[in-house]
């Protein structure tokens, strides 16, 4: 997006009920461009730098949410009317991937109509598309499936962001889902037996300690089925896909399903039987197909975790090993310990164990803590894993420590050391960001108070009256 023309007007020089209008017509007088007054409109930039949407000009600057102090950005381009919304667009199924785009439309129109605007401007052509809501976290969310409602309906407003994407919307009561291959389980596609050999060696290699790079999930395309199908359905379904034809898969039992979040496996669907309805899957939700080599139809309390063991004064850890951990008897810190203590046959008093959180870089140790005594219904609170602070749920990573022959009771790695650096260097960014912001309105407010009076005090009484 071009920068704007713009033209710095401190909103204390307008009373709070003028009209933006008024604030419109000043700037253009001062650029000497009244004779385009219909084709530039006033905006604001958020604290990102982005330009927010037009501000309606019949509006006053109280209604418009504009503060005292604030800067105004005099745009190429019409504001919207009164029945007209202004909306971002991009194309593509990720968001922050492709330029946004605006548009001012109706707000009577349908979503169908507003889709063949999008695609028109954008210079795209059929009818296999559809349009996504991006959500608060600039994510796509489901796609918006009523194409015959007006946008007003389903209440849409100016500033919301829309994903128009590739492939047509299911029918009624259908659900389209893209599913991925897990890591680390490639398709086979004929190799050569020399790539076999160089593959087969870097196995052996991750036997004796030397880590590879995270592997990456691979899109195997999607799959439309309806909501009343069962999971062992979707399974049976998603085999036909033709980059899982090479799979050779048994039964539906060989298979487990994740849900992704973010691009992680956080959940995995459990019950062959249960209706797709009742896994709460919406239309767009990512899944992710991992091959396994035995059967398996996981209950209700089983968690499935991903076990590292670490590599004795190092700083690294070896390959993970899935651990099925059932959980009905008890979630707590203490059969944790025991469970993995049994698996590596070592005593209980000779490991440590700790949660990695990916999303922060760090490592909080698994211990048994003292129950805690609500004050006001004095009752103990149960330990349990699965709350708060440790959330602990499918793929979750647990690093173990054997103190037999690891003094080393840190967890944390190079990598985690960099991650943090990056992080802290981010929030730095951020924090100056906003800084320097403030800095500027703090200066424009002790300017605007050096020109106004300031208003005479007033005595405040309050009266609390006795309700019995």
């Amino acid at each position: 997006m071009l920068l704007p023309q713009i033209c710095h007007f401190s909103i204390v020089n307008f009373l709070p009920f003028k009209l933006l209008s008024e604030v419109k017509l000043k700037a253009m007088e001062e650029l000497q461009l009244q004779d385009q007054l219909s084709e530039y409109s006033l905006r604001q930039v958020d604290r990102n730098g982005k330009l927010l949407p037009p501000a309606r000009e019949n509006m006053s600057i109280r209604q418009a949410g504009v503060k005292l102090t604030s800067t105004l950005f005099l745009c190429h381009g019409s504001a919207p009317g009164a029945t007209q919304l202004f909306l971002f667009y991009t194309v593509g199924a990720d968001p922050p991937s492709g330029p946004e785009m605006e548009i001012i439309v109706e707000e009577t129109i349908t979503v169908k109509e507003c889709l063949k605007l999008m695609l028109k401007m954008s210079g795209l052509e059929g009818e296999c598309w559809h349009l996504r809501k991006v959500d608060w976290c600039y994510e796509a969310g489901d796609a918006i499936t009523e194409e015959e409602a007006t946008l007003a309906k389903l209440k849409i407003s100016s500033g919301d962001t829309l994903v128009v994407t590739e492939g047509r919307l299911p029918p009624k009561g259908f659900l389209r889902l893209p599913v991925w291959l897990y890591p680390g389980q490639g398709v086979c596609t004929g190799q050569p037996e020399s790539e076999i050999n160089h593959i087969a060696e870097g196995v052996a290699e991750l036997c004796v300690g030397i880590l590879a790079v995270d592997a990456e999930l691979q899109f195997v395309g999607d799959v439309e089925i309806s909501g009343e199908a069962s999971l062992e359905d979707l399974k049976t379904q998603v085999m036909t896909l033709p980059n899982l034809q090479d799979l050779s898969v048994p039964s539906a039992e060989y298979l487990r399903f994740w849900v992704l979040e973010g691009k992680r496996p956080t959940k995995i669907l459990r019950g062959n039987q249960l209706h797709i309805n009742k896994l709460k899957l919406g239309s767009g939700t990512e899944i992710c197909v991992q091959h396994l080599l035995k059967e398996e139809n996981l209950g209700p309390k089983e968690l499935v975790l991903r076990v590292k063991m670490g590599v004795p004064q190092e700083r690294l850890y070896y390959p993970e090993v899935e651990l099925v951990w059932d959980t009905a008897k008890e979630c707590t810190a203490r059969a944790l310990r025991q469970t993995i203590a049994s698996h590596y046959c070592l005593p209980l008093d000779k490991i440590e164990v700790a949660k990695y959180f990916p999303d922060k870089y760090e490592w909080m140790a698994v211990s048994s803590w003292s129950q805690q005594i609500s004050k006001r219904k004095k009752k103990k609170k149960n330990e349990n894993l699965q709350g708060a602070p440790f959330h602990l749920k499918d793929g979750d990573i647990i690093g173990v420590k054997n103190l037999l022959i690891d003094s080393n009771r840190n967890f944390s790695t190079a990598k985690d050391d960099l991650g943090k650096q990056q992080l802290r260097q981010e929030a730095e960014k951020k924090k100056k960001s906003s800084a320097n912001l403030q800095n500027s309105e703090s200066g424009q407010e002790k300017r605007a108070l050096g020109r106004n009076s300031r208003r005479p005090e007033l005595s405040l009484s309050i009266s609390v009256r006795e309700f019995r």
